[in-house]
């Protein structure tokens, strides 16, 4: 009986205790349903306050929108995808003439300035502010260093101060014995040949060559060979490409170290016939002798005598290959200009062959000079060059620019500008560069080497060496092809490169 009765009062007990603890776990539920609501919804505000704060510190690069003509693009991703439809080079040359010489864009969250007008070039060129290069230089970096072609001041400053004497005025007249003798191997190379598949191809090996008799002291072809002179040769190609991410780039990169670097250890240790610790060498004006002996100073480190070795052969084998081929296929493709080239050279050199080009002679081929930079004017060596401002600056037409935009200065569209050169503008003729035409030219017309504070510091090196070799090679030989001007497609590699090279035949005059 009395189990009878406590049974109901037991099962009572029991569902109370179901009921409230049922209760509980719903109420744990929707706790934590709300929980997660509000974390995310937490989540949602810390990210559009971050965010709209990340739009606040970049308020006057938005500005600009309403200050210069331009189109901010998608959201992140800016004009990207419509620059993808095209090469780099077409497609900003596209915008330039289409929006004008003075355009604001972005790309992905990098706000960026077209310029093409010569006043604006100017004020960035000769602004104390605008001497570093932009970020997308860093990955030149990658390939040879940090020399005076991507690094950043004040590094950039105190290289570029101490290194200038290299390329002083006695120091490239003494140069002029080696031009011509590496010359005059290249003339015997092409009287062997009565075509030319790739000219720019082949005058690399004799350009590298060149560079580092003239800037390492050493001749590369008797020390290393020719074996090692062409992995050399295509290890600066993949350098230029900047394919960072493939193989071929990290094992034709680490094949130019070494080499760099041997030739560094041969100077430290005596092996190229001085002591350096008895002194400088007999000929220590060259570039290596004077980095060596900044370093011996404290001022450089053993890693930027690299870093400045690799870019300085870089830039003087690349540039003149692609300058001196470019001549002779537009020469080429002109053969009433190339006649003139050819009249003015017999009168300054009546005998053909091996003859000896002074100084004085590359100062009176006034027409080659012409033909020079008619070439890099249509074909700019460098379409275009990339500056950062460290401070705010204002530009000649009152409008300021923010610090840490990418000014992106359009040589190649510059070059090719009607209200600067003409009608025709686009088309090779050297008299653009009659004394008449270039009168009241705007200084900043015409920069293959840019101007200002940063401007190339080889150029009078570069000139040096093309017109003698040009002047041996136009003197010597004819050259033709079916090839036409108007077919010419360009493609960007840091420095400007054909798409499809002219083949080039070749006669002894």
């Amino acid at each position: 009986m009395v189990t009878a009765r406590v049974k109901p009062f037991i099962e009572f007990i029991i569902l109370k205790h179901l009921i409230v603890r049922g209760g509980s776990i719903v109420k744990d539920v929707r706790f934590n349903r709300l929980e997660n609501v509000i974390f995310v919804y937490f989540c949602v505000v810390l990210f559009v306050c971050a965010w709209l704060y990340w739009l606040w510190t970049r308020r006057k690069y938005y500005a600009l929108i309403f200050k210069l003509p331009g189109r901010m693009g998608y959201p992140l991703v800016g004009v990207a995808l419509e620059l993808a439809k095209y090469e780099p080079l077409e497609a900003v040359h596209k915008y330039t003439e289409t929006f004008g010489p003075l355009r604001y864009v972005w790309m992905l969250t990098y706000p960026i300035l077209l310029i093409s007008e010569p006043d604006i070039i100017r004020d960035i060129l000769t602004s104390p502010c605008c001497t570093n290069k932009n970020d997308f230089y860093k990955s030149i970096a990658i390939g040879v260093g940090k020399g005076l072609f991507s690094s950043k001041d004040p590094e950039w400053s105190v290289h570029r101060k101490h290194l200038n004497p290299a390329f002083g005025f006695k120091i490239l007249q003494s140069f002029m014995p080696i031009f011509n003798e590496e010359v005059n191997n290249l003339v015997n190379l092409f009287k062997e040949i009565n075509e030319c598949q790739n000219v720019v191809t082949l005058l690399q090996d004799f350009t590298l060559n060149v560079a580092i008799r003239t800037t390492m002291g050493v001749n590369f072809a008797h020390e290393f060979g020719s074996e090692s002179n062409s992995a050399i040769t295509k290890g600066y190609q993949w350098i230029r490409r900047l394919l960072g991410v493939y193989e071929p780039f990290h094992s034709s990169n680490e094949e130019n170290r070494k080499f760099i670097r041997k030739l560094i250890n041969n100077k430290l240790n005596g092996n190229d016939g001085t002591n350096l610790n008895q002194g400088k060498s007999k000929n220590s004006n060259i570039f290596i002798d004077q980095a060596i002996e900044l370093m011996r100073n404290n001022i450089f480190a053993e890693q930027d005598v690299e870093n400045e070795s690799n870019t300085i052969v870089l830039g003087a084998f690349e540039t003149t290959a692609n300058t001196i081929g470019y001549v002779l296929i537009l020469l080429a493709m002109f053969p009433e200009y190339q006649q003139k080239v050819y009249e003015e050279l017999l009168t300054i050199f009546p005998d053909g062959g091996e003859f000896e080009v002074t100084y004085a002679n590359t100062q009176d081929m006034t027409y080659m000079d012409m033909v020079i930079n008619e070439s890099m004017r249509v074909l700019t060596p460098v379409p275009f060059v990339g500056r950062e401002n460290s401070h705010d600056i204002e530009l000649s037409n009152g409008i300021v620019i923010p610090a840490g935009v990418n000014l992106l200065i359009n040589i190649f569209t510059t070059h090719r500008r009607k209200n600067l050169w003409g009608p025709n503008a686009d088309q090779f003729d050297p008299d653009h560069f009659l004394p008449s035409n270039m009168e009241g030219k705007h200084p900043y017309a015409f920069i293959p080497f840019t101007k200002g504070i940063r401007n190339c510091i080889g150029w009078k090196y570069g000139l040096m060496s093309t017109k003698v070799t040009l002047a041996k090679l136009l003197r010597n030989f004819k050259f033709s092809t079916d090839f036409q001007y108007a077919d010419l497609e360009f493609d960007y590699a840091i420095v400007l490169k054909l798409k499809h090279t002219p083949v080039l035949r070749i006669e002894n005059r």
